[in-house]
């Protein structure tokens, strides 16, 4: 039934609409951004239209990782703190593991035939023109265009997944006139206390990377503190990152880290 609305979704052009939009929020996206680099400001609300952009630093960092092993491993803490890469482990690492993962379920994905009216983007003509049409339309018309977006989008997330349970454990491709629709497996998942209770630290050190959500956690908890794992990290690059997004869905966001901070506090006070 899914699999059948699914199709009726890409046919009927509803797929293409989605992308279109998609492709239309990412120029009116560029516009704002150009507009704000201009006026030479971090952060701007539009509290008519609310909407919000702000640009953000995004740290890339080099870390010693074998030194923050040895440190997790220490304080006895190294199952927890990180995470596997299944594709990173060997083959026949993979057949001695295979019976303990935790399976995860896909997605189903279209593969469309590329063409030139699904794919377009404007050009920086465009661009420098529209900015001329005024800040207040651009921040108005990329709302009204992210609501439609989300809407769609929203359809097309819950006819995938439901999709999904139809198509079961089946490798096979379904071609239609614009593409072709098949299941796209994830990785299996595997703790890092089980991978060491059958292989050794070095395919661990491979394999693993830290989950510093984790190390916060842990960090909270009196465990050690930040400065003994910044020792072993050390800033790379900074990137700028530009965030266009509703007001309401930044507010949530705030709410969530307030409520991530209350947590980490009240994990520190147990102490």
């Amino acid at each position: 039934m899914y699999l059948d609305r699914i199709r009726l979704f890409i046919q009927s052009g509803q797929y293409t609409e989605m992308k279109q939009l998609e492709n239309e929020l990412s120029c009116l996206r560029d516009r704002i951004m150009k507009y704000q680099e201009m006026a030479g400001l971090e952060r701007i609300v539009w509290r008519k239209q609310g909407v919000v952009g702000y640009f953000t630093r995004v740290h890339l960092y080099e870390e010693d990782k074998a030194s923050l092993f040895d440190f997790f491993h220490n304080s006895g803490l190294l199952p927890y703190v990180v995470n596997i890469q299944w594709a990173k482990l060997l083959p026949e690492e993979q057949l001695q593991l295979e019976g303990l993962v935790t399976k995860r379920e896909g997605y189903v994905r279209f593969w469309p035939k590329k063409t030139k009216s699904l794919f377009v983007k404007k050009s920086n003509s465009d661009v420098a023109n529209s900015l001329q049409a005024g800040i207040l339309d651009l921040v108005s018309e990329w709302r009204v265009l992210k609501w439609k977006y989300d809407r769609v989008e929203k359809q097309w997330t819950t006819l995938r997944r439901e999709a999904l349970r139809e198509w079961g454990e089946r490798d096979r491709k379904i071609q239609l006139p614009s593409g072709s629709l098949s299941v796209v497996r994830l990785q299996p998942q595997i703790k890092a206390g089980t991978l060491l209770k059958h292989l050794d630290r070095s395919t661990l050190l491979r394999s693993g990377t830290v989950n510093y959500d984790k190390v916060i956690e842990f960090a909270a908890k009196g465990y050690f503190n930040k400065v003994d794992i910044d020792k072993y990290r050390k800033i790379k690059d900074i990137s700028i990152r530009y965030i266009l997004m509703e007001l309401q869905n930044e507010i949530k966001k705030h709410e969530y880290f307030n409520r991530r901070l209350n947590s980490l506090s009240e994990m520190s006070r147990q102490m």
